[in-house]
């Protein structure tokens, strides 16, 4: 145990962040690197995204309503597979393990009851062995242990990078579910907000996978729903979601959002055309943001006092999405994470290279204005 734990703090610290989404597109892995102590002084040295496989990442979805024997499997197989990718990712930029302190591995999200239980699946004993690299994992249990929501966690990377910008900041996550951090200039961390809104870009992959018979997972920069007319009724019902109006704190994924929501929700049946995907997928993704609007405006501020939209995720790459927020948020600066040297699509994976050093220096990470916590706690597990 010494010897790792002389691995942990050795200089200068370097960590690969993990992050595999509830989007299932595949693993990111970020190579963070500090110059101090301090949790802001880093630097992201490299990012790689893994695509997985449609195979695999059928498998993934598969294991949302697996048995226990199909979960054991799954967690073992997801271990094996990022361990893979980790000595992938080393050894093409010529990163010796030795020089890696641990590894940040939020793990794949396999259900999640906001408050009451998580799941998040890629064994890090797997990870640990197969890599020779310490890895801290499970950070959402411990903000549960203590009453709260156990997501989202990135408020408090937010907090870190923007607390101190000018006016009032939005900080807008478009992963497969969406989710928001609300700043001001000089915020202290009690008094951060921040929560799901409700789904990012899941229900119109489901959408188009449903629509397209499986043959694709996603509308690519938000091609097909521009071509399309938003359902005023349809979107109007969408509107009505339970989870969409109830106050924060609270944090959902896929367990809510899933293919029967879908069918449902958008009465798709069997013989539903494909000639209907531009207008479903148009009202999909106005319902997405129309979603974080109507979040804002309930439970923070009018959208109008808003100064700017900082925006990160897979989904700043539609244009659908993009362009709503503009509508929505019409006198706020809506701007990329890379903006301020944070590359969009990476954000989460260094989020989770970030907890990881926290829970080295022993700082509690969670954000109990966020997930309603009843108090702060250091976030991980240790596996080595």
């Amino acid at each position: 145990m010494k010897s790792s734990q002389r691995r942990l703090e050795q200089k200068p610290p370097r960590i690969l962040g993990l992050m595999s989404g509830t989007s299932l597109d595949g693993l990111d892995i970020a190579l963070v690197k500090w110059n101090s102590d301090d949790l802001n002084d880093f630097k992201l040295e490299k990012f790689e995204t893994y695509h997985y496989s449609n195979e695999f990442r059928n498998r993934i979805m598969e294991g949302t309503r697996g048995a226990a024997r199909d979960l054991s499997d799954l967690n073992f197989q997801l271990g094996y597979q990022w361990a893979e990718l980790v000595n992938r990712f080393l050894e093409e930029n010529g990163i010796a393990a030795e020089l890696i302190n641990c590894l940040g591995s939020h793990g794949q999200t396999l259900w999640h009851d906001s408050g009451r239980s998580t799941l998040q699946l890629g064994e890090s004993a797997v990870l640990a062995k197969q890599t020779g690299i310490p890895v801290v994992s499970n950070f959402r249990e411990h903000d549960i242990a203590v009453g709260g929501t156990g997501a989202p966690l990135i408020p408090f990377l937010d907090w870190l990078l923007y607390r101190n910008l000018p006016g009032k900041s939005l900080v807008l996550n478009l992963g497969g579910i969406a989710n928001i951090t609300c700043l001001w200039q000089g915020i202290e961390q009690e008094d951060v907000r921040g929560w799901d809104t409700g789904p990012g870009n899941m229900v119109i992959d489901t959408l188009m996978e449903i629509l397209s018979n499986g043959s694709t997972h996603y509308d690519d920069a938000g091609t097909l729903a521009l071509q399309g007319q938003v359902d005023a009724e349809l979107l109007s019902h969408l509107m009505e979601d339970d989870f969409i109006q109830a106050e924060p704190p609270k944090s959902t994924g896929r367990e809510r959002y899933s293919d029967k929501y879908v069918r449902e929700h958008f009465s798709l049946t069997r013989t539903t055309s494909s000639r209907e995907q531009p207008r479903l997928l148009a009202t999909g993704s106005e319902w997405t943001i129309a979603a974080v609007a109507s979040n804002v405006q309930q439970y923070w501020e009018n959208p109008e006092e808003v100064d700017r939209i900082i925006v990160s995720g897979g989904g700043i790459k539609n244009q659908f999405f993009m362009q709503s927020l503009a509508s929505h948020f019409s006198n706020a600066n809506i701007v990329s994470t890379k903006n301020f040297g944070v590359p969009a699509e990476a954000k989460e994976a260094i989020g989770f290279a970030v907890f990881a050093k926290a829970f080295i220096r022993e700082i509690p990470a969670n954000m109990p204005g966020v997930t309603g916590a009843n108090r702060s706690v250091i976030m991980g597990k240790l596996t080595v």
